[in-house]
């Protein structure tokens, strides 16, 4: 007897003119328990307050605002002030001792009259015992053991190249031998989609998620959506050489200065520890294992020739 479905079912059994009967009640199976909750930190701004972030908050830089027009969902948003000829700050939030995995999105509304390139928001990789390790070191080359830290920007003078800015450790070095600045791409494989333009005066969706390397191997990576859509992915690539590190930060980053007086504004922001299912990735590449060749004929002499 199997059971196919939830109920009752009368079992009746006959053997040489005798019979007996069982009564068998069949229970559905228990659902699957919801999956687990990895948010690590979420900010709408509906609260009104930038208390969320840890560090860098600047009042005459970063205000939440309440105009409909300027607002992704609910009745407020986070509003950056890019004023004439200045960055527009930085707003951090750290969850210690780390992850391993780390995915991050928000939405991101430019200016419609908006000009130049921009840092938008900025992962980083600090020591499990000291969260600042990651931090002040621009234009300072990885070890493996100290910082790592990936960027997003929008291009370098415009909003044309939503690309990865990245340190990590055996990058390229400067002409004077010393200096390391972000990287776009480098070890590892990296593949950009053709387009990656940011519409200004439109809200944008724009995703990261990043995946350590194990100490050792170069099987880091990190990948890049804007509504919804793979627009970079960057492979085989090693962010560390020692566990010590891990991805502990998240920053709204304003860190350029534009020529004039501009803004941008942040809504709903979510960091968890996984990369939500459904998310589009780069097929798998395939390779042949290997080739059997077999020839018509295993000898020949100068003149002759075969098939294979």
């Amino acid at each position: 007897v199997s059971a196919i479905a939830a109920g009752t079912a009368d079992i009746v059994a006959t053997s040489e003119g005798k019979s007996g009967q069982a009564t068998l009640t069949v229970a559905a199976p228990a659902p699957p328990p919801p999956p687990p909750n990895t948010t690590i930190f979420s900010e709408d701004f509906e609260s009104g307050s930038l208390s969320a972030f840890q560090d860098g908050v600047n009042p005459t830089v970063h205000q939440v605002v309440t105009d409909p027009a300027l607002v992704h969902s609910g009745t407020r948003a986070l509003q950056l002030t890019y004023q004439n000829g200045q960055p527009a700050g930085w707003l951090t939030r750290f969850f210690m001792p780390g992850y391993d995995s780390l995915y991050v999105r928000y939405w991101v509304r430019f200016d419609a009259n908006w000009t130049g390139g921009t840092y938008m928001f900025g992962i980083r990789g600090s020591r499990t015992d000291n969260q600042w390790s990651g931090f002040g070191t621009a234009g300072h080359c990885p070890v493996g053991n100290d910082h790592f830290a990936t960027a997003l920007i929008s291009g370098l003078t415009d909003l044309n190249g939503l690309a990865f800015y990245t340190y990590y450790p055996g990058m390229p070095r400067e002409s004077d031998g010393v200096t390391c600045w972000g990287k776009p791409q480098g070890m590892g494989t990296t593949t950009y989609a053709a387009d990656r333009r940011i519409a200004p005066g439109v809200w944008h969706k724009v995703e990261v998620w990043m995946k350590l390397n194990t100490p050792g191997q170069q099987n880091a990576v990190q990948r890049l959506w804007l509504d919804g859509a793979l627009k970079g992915e960057w492979t085989g690539l090693q962010l560390r050489t020692d566990n010590v590190l891990r991805l502990n930060s998240v920053m709204i980053d304003g860190g350029t200065a534009q020529s004039q007086t501009e803004h941008v504004y942040i809504d709903d922001l979510l960091v968890s520890s996984s990369m939500p299912t459904g998310l589009p990735t780069l097929p798998a590449s395939t390779s042949v294992a290997a080739v059997a060749v077999t020839l018509n004929a295993s000898a020949l002499t100068i003149g002759q020739s075969t098939q294979a």
